[in-house]
């Protein structure tokens, strides 16, 4: 309403200024024209103030003081200087006004109603009720006439041309304004992520509800092969499960995007790519390349666009998916990099082993869940036989390599779920959930000839002390100091032994 006010003070300034530029428009006195412009643009004001005090206001006097409006635009220009009026163009405007600022039916209305005024004003003229407009006497089928279907026709594109790119411009900023509210959701979808493959499953769901995008995969690398960190839609399972050995090699296409750090659209029909075969035979596919915090390309998100007759990507989309894309990188390098520093401290840095602090906490675990009947559990504590004399003799260095090769023996003859753990110095521990009795005692003497197979100069030995759970206890404390004592037995009775500890008097109980 506040720019439609103004339209109205500047159509009343214009009206009034024509008189004393165009002295052929003259068709009223001075003094009538300063009196109907300033009087006609009071009347409107006090009847928008009684308009916006009302708490309900209604269409209706819109309406109406919109074909007042009209009513005042003809009058100022058909009435008093005819066809020709320089002020009649004041009536385009003023439906181009209320096309943008009310509605697309509000300017087709005006349209109607402004040709009702010229067509009455022509009628009465020729019936004689009016003067000439202009001067000139109007006829059908005359000249008249023919300015006066220009000028229907000028309503009408005015109002349609306004509407139509008026529709466009707000088609076009509802679209930006949905890309970035959904920018902005996956922005605060990505904080609920933390893992790596959490977030590449976080962007493929993001970009697939956006932009209908219903399959993709996400690969990645930093410092490693290629992988698959998330795949969605219909992909080829085996993208997944296959690991990243030789992947790149066998991705020219996605090898080609990562190479040269840019995107690509690739409207997919063979079968010689890799990652791209998993999509089907045809597909419009986008391959988005995933960077470092220093711009180093390490991955590639590959996504579907659905084919729809031949139909291709469009830059729009693509230019979204790229800062999707962008997003969920620094999202995954963050990833990545916290999954790093966890890493490192929860493992030994000369075994790579979990180290003690994560050993505690696991120990804690298991043993909590074996006092509540989940089953058995086994520990075994390893020690190196005379490590101090190995140091001495050979040397420290090859005292490090002896630490990661029993570390890397004990890794690879583990059964599944068991974990070996890095106790301190040269003691090992090992956690077996579900083990227990003769099954768990011939696991530790598998380890320990294992050992003693794996080592030829020097010559390494270990022996072995094993603790069962609740038979030596509930606690993580009454398990260790029972595995140890037998592991010390074990040393007495000559090194390079498994020994299996004593049940306790009492153990105490968890909780």
């Amino acid at each position: 309403m506040r720019m439609i006010s103004l339209f109205r003070g500047i159509a009343v300034a214009l009206v009034i200024g024509g008189w004393f530029a165009f002295p052929s428009a003259r068709g009223l006195s001075l003094e009538q024209t300063l009196w109907a412009g300033p009087g006609y643009l009071a009347a409107t004001l006090v009847v928008v103030a009684l308009w916006r005090r009302r708490r309900r206001p209604t269409p209706v006097l819109f309406g109406l003081l919109a074909m007042a409006d009209s009513a005042y635009l003809a009058w100022s220009s058909y009435v008093t200087a005819g066809l020709d009026s320089p002020l009649r163009h004041l009536i385009v405007v003023q439906i181009i006004t209320f096309s943008l600022l009310a509605s697309f039916r509000t300017g087709l209305k005006l349209v109607f109603f402004n040709a009702c005024l010229l067509l009455s004003a022509a009628y009465l003229q020729e019936t004689g009720a009016l003067d000439a407009l202009g001067g000139d006497a109007v006829h059908f089928w005359g000249p008249a006439y023919e300015k006066i279907a220009v000028e229907l026709g000028l309503f009408l594109l005015a109002a349609v041309a306004t509407t139509t790119f008026a529709a466009v411009n707000e088609r076009e900023l509802r679209r930006r304004r949905y890309d970035l509210e959904a920018l902005a959701r996956f922005a605060l979808a990505l904080e609920a992520v933390e893992t790596p493959d959490d977030v590449a499953a976080t962007m493929l769901d993001a970009i697939a509800q956006v932009y209908d995008c219903d399959s993709g995969v996400v690969v990645h690398g930093a410092g490693a092969p290629l992988r698959a960190l998330a795949v969605r839609g219909e992909v080829d399972p085996a993208l997944a499960t296959g690991g990243g050995e030789g992947l790149l090699e066998r991705s020219p296409v996605v090898a080609l995007a990562i190479a040269e750090q840019r995107s690509l659209l690739v409207s997919h029909r063979g079968e010689d790519d890799a990652i791209l075969a998993a999509f089907g035979p045809r597909a419009n596919v986008m391959i988005i390349p995933v960077r470092e915090r220093d711009g180093t390309v390490v991955g590639a998100v590959v996504v579907r666009h659905p084919v729809r007759h031949g139909s291709r990507v469009e830059r729009r989309v693509l230019s979204m998916v790229e800062r999707f894309v962008s997003h969920g990188s620094l999202a995954l390098a963050n990833a990545c990099l916290l999954e790093e520093v966890r890493d490192l401290a929860i493992t030994d840095g000369l075994t790579g082993l979990p180290n003690r602090r994560h050993l505690d906490e696991l120990l804690e675990r298991v043993c909590a869940q074996s006092a509540r009947g989940h089953g058995a559990l086994t520990l075994l504590m390893v020690d190196i036989d005379h490590f101090k004399r190995l140091n001495d003799t050979y040397g420290h260095q090859v005292g490090d390599e002896v630490l990661r090769l029993v570390a890397r023996t004990l890794d690879e003859s583990l059964r599944a779920g068991d974990i070996a753990a890095r106790y301190g110095g040269e003691e090992f521990c090992v956690v077996m959930p579900g083990a227990t009795g003769a099954a768990a005692v011939n696991a530790a003497e598998r380890l320990r000839a294992a050992i003693e197979r794996a080592s030829v100069d020097p010559p390494v030995t270990a022996s072995v002390g094993v603790a069962f759970g609740p038979l030596h206890g509930q606690l993580p404390v009454d398990l260790t100091e029972a595995a140890d004592a037998a592991l010390y037995a074990a040393k007495r009775a000559g090194r390079n032994r498994v020994m299996v500890a004593e049940p306790a008097e009492r153990p105490r109980l968890a909780g």
